[in-house]
């Protein structure tokens, strides 16, 4: 039986980490009757201002007040927390209440609630959905780790909420949405979980509390059987990526890999509301969707000797695996400079050699810092005249675009931004304004890449 979530009337109620959805907690915490909010932002970050209209509210910044949690009757922990932090680790062996944003919303709207994860592709496929949903006329509101914090939401009798939930935030749920998604498990967070069998559990989350439909792929349902997980939902509803019918059209669900994406959006959809979604709902969604920013999004066009070169930022890959899906969505014809390399999080990269030697896609490969050098080992000793060794992405813009032939130079890093960068974001601008310095450069086209023939 799931624990309910506590009245914070008169409790002391903490929160640690003070960035958006801290201070959306905090909000909350505060209208709910709060003795006492507490908030502890252990990074010190900018700005200082405490947010206006919370009564009751204290910020400390920095990790030398981390103790005053311990003080707290609940605490709500930001995603960002590692699982294995040491004050997190006496937190959880303290009794002491440990919640978050998603649990706390989940705890109280998960009936209405679809909930969206996996390694990637989960902001793709909760966005998608939320304009199928949409399209069936549903209200329909898509948030969480996406943008909008859960707790920022009060949704109104009937509507459905599309939660992207990230495996950080599924470690901590306590109750599970309605209808879970998980678009694909692979080795990922390692930092912060641990080791695999620990993330892949913590993805488990978001059905094993009480979820009554499992929407994902055969190869999830293998991998969660690899770690013991065998206890799913009532309903267990398969896609299998090999039997999904390419959609039709040139729009960015149309990349095999986004074409998955759209058939578990499909499927959630009709478990959520008992309709079927007939195939002029799923071709007017993937007619509007222009896909997400960093992935596969074509930031610019540059003029090379005569020839327009189109540079795609897909700074949201951070897996092996995904690399290799964003080379799938190049055409077998074009000649590709893939740039690869970012924080060392200790992934296995042999997909990425395997696709690179397969000879699928005329590739030379630029291997630029922290870990680039890890990435496409395999390719790089076999085929040295088509590989270059970088120290920084700016160097890494200019080798690409002397690529001979040249028609995609893809950033499609294969790991975290965080050892150069603030975040993929910060990294993404950057690659533009790199792109910029070499001079003759356009807008790209809204959305991603064109899909591959």
């Amino acid at each position: 039986m799931t624990e309910p979530q506590p009245d914070l009337e008169g409790r002391v109620v903490g929160i640690w980490g003070f960035g958006r959805e801290g201070i959306s907690m905090a909000r909350m915490a505060s209208a709910a009757g709060a003795l006492r909010v507490e908030a502890v932002d252990d990074a010190g970050r900018l700005p200082y201002e405490t947010p206006e209209g919370i009564d009751r509210l204290v910020v400390y910044r920095g990790p030398e007040h981390l103790a005053r949690l311990h003080e707290c009757d609940v605490v709500f922990v930001s995603p960002g927390i590692p699982w294995h932090q040491p004050t997190f680790e006496q937190l959880r062996a303290s009794g002491i209440r440990i919640s978050s944003a998603a649990d706390w919303f989940v705890a109280k709207f998960g009936a209405q609630t679809i909930g969206v994860t996996g390694t990637k592709g989960k902001s793709t496929t909760a966005s998608f959905l939320g304009g199928l949903l949409r399209g069936l006329g549903v209200d329909a509101v898509v948030a969480g780790n996406i943008g909008t914090p859960l707790s920022d939401l009060s949704p109104r009798p009937g509507e459905v909420v599309v939660a992207e939930l990230s495996s950080q935030q599924a470690a901590l749920l306590e109750t599970s949405p309605a209808v879970a998604v998980i678009t694909n498990l692979y080795e990922d967070h390692l930092d912060w979980h641990g080791d695999t069998a620990s993330y892949y559990a913590a993805k488990a989350n978001v059905f094993r509390h009480g979820a009554r439909s499992l929407v994902c792929t055969p190869d999830v349902v293998a991998r969660l059987a690899s770690i013991g997980v065998t206890d799913l939902p009532p309903t267990l509803r398969l896609v299998d990526p090999a039997t999904v019918p390419d959609l039709p059209g040139e729009t960015v669900m149309s990349f095999a890999h986004n074409a998955v994406n759209a058939a578990l959006a499909v499927v959630a959809a009709a478990e959520m509301t008992g309709r079927t979604v007939g195939d002029d709902v799923v071709v007017a969604a993937a007619a509007e969707f222009e896909g997400l920013p960093h992935r596969l999004q074509t930031v610019r066009v540059t003029d090379v000797d005569g020839r327009p070169v189109r540079w795609v930022d897909d700074t949201l890959a951070t897996t092996g695996e995904s690399v290799v899906a964003a080379l799938r969505s190049t055409r077998p014809d074009e000649v590709v400079a893939l740039i690869v390399g970012g924080m060392d999080r200790h992934l296995d990269y042999g997909q990425v050699d395997d696709y690179l030697t397969g000879g699928a896609r005329h590739v030379t490969l630029v291997q630029s810092p922290s870990n680039g050098a890890r990435i496409g080992a395999g390719f790089a000793a076999a085929h040295p005249d088509r590989t270059h060794v970088v120290g920084s992405l700016e160097e890494a813009v200019r080798v690409a675009a002397a690529v001979p032939g040249v028609d995609v130079v893809l950033l499609s890093p294969g790991a975290a931004s965080y050892d150069l960068f603030a975040n993929y974001v910060a990294k993404g601008a950057a690659f533009r304004t790199f792109i910029d310095a070499l001079g003759s450069a356009t807008d790209g086209p809204r959305g991603a890449v064109p899909p591959a023939n």
